[in-house]
């Protein structure tokens, strides 16, 4: 058995959101909110090939824009950002 060592405890998701490049105008890359917490989620893409080391995050429902650093990569579908103050 393993131990969760996260500073924050995760709580499950299952939100659809986006990569959005504010600054780029490029379109959105869609993704799924696997768990999230109040320092960072668990996303699951199509492919993570092309997702950038630190990006913004639009989860619908929310209204807030969070700025998120990757934490961690499993190709090639999952990664774990922490959220960062813009």
């Amino acid at each position: 058995m393993s131990v969760d060592l996260r500073k924050y405890p995760r709580m499950p998701g299952n939100n659809r959101a986006a990569v959005v490049y504010i600054k780029r105008h490029a379109p959105p890359i869609m993704c799924t909110v696997a768990d999230i917490s109040e320092g960072g989620a668990g996303l699951t893409f199509a492919s993570i090939a092309h997702i950038p080391d630190t990006f913004e995050l639009e989860i619908k429902g929310e209204a807030k824009i969070r700025s998120c650093k990757v934490a961690w990569r499993a190709e090639p579908y999952r990664m774990g950002v922490q959220f960062i103050e813009g």
